[in-house]
């Protein structure tokens, strides 16, 4: 602050000693160089209005003691933003609490009680409760990584927990979901690590949706179901 005072107090000097030795001047005007640094902006969507629909399902169809596995199901994802920039996606469960025969993590997801997508113990999410308070079943959320792109050039989905740094990227296993922790998902270009997220303008990829509804014992199939799966994908940029 001293130095501050003694610069004003040197100005304010000079302006007396010119006012007094030159004719009066005319009011100055400003100059201003101004502008912005935007971060890009990214809208993600999904196509179906972001809808996976089973439609109606015949009680026949399920088992009284067993799980009964529904046929697979996909949806398109893709991003486009008005610059480069590298994003990830975080999937947030919206039915805590509900995957059968699972018990979930600090992650949204539980390890499920039967192989989905030809994985022995993946991580599912609920599909709601019944009136009564069943769980009526879970589901899997996965990528098809053959189909990941980005700006239209086939690349790698990688992931990390929300809660590490760069250095910890890895190869996806295809998962959006995680037991541990939020799990962040991403793309990348590189074929070694470090699994960096590659910087581009849009993203595709190809989800997949596996799920499973409980037995009839749990079930009381006298009344009608709904099955009310939902996750919301949060875009992240990195």
């Amino acid at each position: 602050m001293k130095h501050t005072t003694k610069n004003i107090a040197l100005v304010l000097s000079l302006a007396t000693l010119v006012t007094t030795s030159l004719p009066v001047l005319g009011a100055p005007v400003d100059v201003r160089v101004i502008g912005s640094i935007t971060p890009a902006a990214c809208t993600p969507t999904v196509g179906g209005g972001g809808t996976i629909d089973y439609g109606h399902i015949h009680p026949s169809k399920l088992s009284s003691t067993d799980y009964t596995v529904l046929p697979e199901k996909t949806i398109a994802l893709s991003i486009t933003c008005d610059a480069p920039a590298k994003v990830a996606i975080n999937a947030i469960n919206g039915r805590p609490s509900s995957a059968a025969g699972a018990i979930e993590g600090l992650g949204g997801a539980g390890t499920g009680p039967i192989p989905l997508g030809g994985e022995t113990g993946p991580y599912v999410v609920g599909l709601g409760l019944t009136d009564d308070g069943k769980k009526i079943g879970g589901y899997r959320l996965m990528y098809d990584i053959a189909s990941s792109t980005a700006d239209g050039v086939n690349v790698a989905n990688i992931w990390r927990f929300n809660f590490e740094t760069d250095v910890h990227w890895l190869r996806s296993s295809s998962n959006l979901y995680h037991r541990v922790a939020p799990r962040y998902t991403s793309w990348s270009t590189e074929t070694a690590r470090p699994y960096l997220p590659v910087a581009a303008t849009t993203f595709s990829a190809t989800i997949k949706v596996h799920a499973y509804l409980n037995n009839t014992t749990e079930l009381d199939i006298s009344k009608p179901i709904v099955l009310d799966g939902l996750t919301t994908l949060e875009l992240i940029y990195l």
